[in-house]
């Protein structure tokens, strides 16, 4: 498993904020995963995160910063307020020690940001930054979005935990929003525990019934199937055997596992190609708002293709994508009644070399499209790179999803330390 990055940070002598600082300074002019640090943070307010060092991802306001949404046409935008999830980290005692990279608009195709585990390869993205000050030990805890894989891919590709939740229990007020049926703030963070204490500050409450344990059935225990998702026919074979002797780990003592069930087995077969719908939802959606930035001058390409890919859809297309959503999340609802967490890969891969692109966005974009909890957790090693394993939960259950998280951790924790 990767070392927690909170771990990394929490060394040494003096406040958390002062060693982020610190470390941030020392790191980052190669890395490149900020874009604005706060060189003298306020004193923390107490509260349950108080001294917690925190970054935010640039499209997401900070009063006082500047928050540009990684493009040149918002250059001199300095944000007047807090986001919503901004306010209530601070509230808690949190301390934002600066701003982290994303492509253009959280959609865009690249960023400066170099891997912290592998230099020249992709941190993934949109939330470079994010997941990079956090895989490098530089944060914590950094504030991401997602709207196809923006939160999970990087995690993954950066050693770190990921987390997206079901669709608005994290509040989205104060963001660069794109497409209203997939934007989510995500989290990318270096252990589970903090990870676990900044959702129970920002979940919203009581938008679906959610039960607080994480042993599934009475007198059944935790129940796990295992999934490939779309696309997890890409893997290469060293991945799915990380993968295979991890998941033979987990079973016994309250854990079950099952795979190639028909309930499972039909599921696969329902959302491969699924991808795409998710990627014409995104699209359509964000059209009228991404059409307004090119028309501006943004220059990324991948604005454009946006536009240009919805403008051939067109309504019908949308709608039909849309559609598709509905079946596939009655079809994931159904896996409940036989499962409390599903298990695959974050990505299809370790990070890939270069920085053309930020990855395949495939496998972790069937959480957005289902509106479902996801979580990425820095288990594996695959040629010497990190590699995630991805969690998904059922909608409005997030605290069920880390729990279930905590259980599995716990028993991966005990093997390793059986066979050391």
């Amino acid at each position: 498993m990767t070392t927690p990055a909170a771990t990394r940070v929490a060394a040494g002598t003096g406040s958390a904020v002062a060693r982020s600082l610190a470390a941030i300074a020392e790191r980052d002019p190669e890395l490149q995963a900020f874009v604005h640090v706060v060189a003298d943070p306020e004193p923390p307010a107490a509260g349950p995160l108080s001294g917690l060092p925190i970054a935010v991802k640039e499209i997401i306001d900070v009063a006082g910063l500047p928050v540009t949404y990684g493009s040149s046409l918002f250059a001199d935008r300095v944000a007047s307020r807090d986001a919503e999830a901004v306010a209530r980290l601070r509230a808690a005692g949190a301390v934002v020690v600066g701003t982290t990279t994303t492509t253009p608009f959280a959609c865009g195709t690249t960023t400066v940001t170099d891997n912290p585990h592998a230099p020249g390869h992709t941190p993934g993205g949109s939330s470079a930054g994010s997941a990079a000050a956090v895989g490098a030990g530089l944060v914590p805890v950094a504030l991401a979005s997602q709207s196809q894989a923006s939160t999970i891919r990087p995690a993954s590709y950066c050693g770190a935990w990921g987390f997206k939740p079901s669709h608005l229990r994290l509040p989205r007020d104060g963001m660069h929003l794109l497409a209203d049926t997939l934007d989510d703030l995500g989290l990318i963070a270096g252990s589970l525990e903090d990870l676990t204490r900044v959702v129970e500050v920002l979940a919203e409450p009581g938008l679906a019934a959610r039960r607080t344990g994480a042993r599934g059935a009475p007198g059944v225990g935790l129940r796990v199937g295992l999934l490939r998702l779309d696309d997890g026919g890409l893997p290469r074979a060293e991945t799915l055997g990380a993968l295979a002797d991890l998941v033979d780990a987990l079973p016994g003592d309250g854990i079950t596992v099952a795979s190639g069930t028909p309930a499972l087995a039909a599921f696969d077969a329902a959302v491969a190609g699924s991808g795409r719908a998710c990627f014409d939802i995104f699209a359509g959606e964000s059209a009228p708002v991404l059409a307004a930035h090119v028309a501006a001058g943004e220059p990324d390409p991948r604005l454009r293709e946006m536009v240009d890919h919805a403008a051939a859809l067109g309504g019908a297309g949308l709608a039909a994508a849309l559609a598709r959503r509905e079946e596939l999340r009655a079809a994931w609802a159904a896996l409940a009644e036989e499962h409390d967490v599903l298990l695959t890969l974050s990505t299809t891969n370790p990070a890939p070399p270069g920085h053309a692109s930020t990855g395949c966005r495939r496998m972790p974009a069937t959480a957005s499209l289902l509106g479902v909890p996801a979580l990425s957790a820095p288990w594996l090693t695959v040629g010497g790179l990190p590699q995630g394993v991805q969690l998904l939960g059922f909608e409005g259950r997030d605290e069920e999803l880390l729990a279930a998280a905590r259980v599995l951790a716990d028993r991966l924790a005990d093997r390793t330390e059986e066979t050391a």
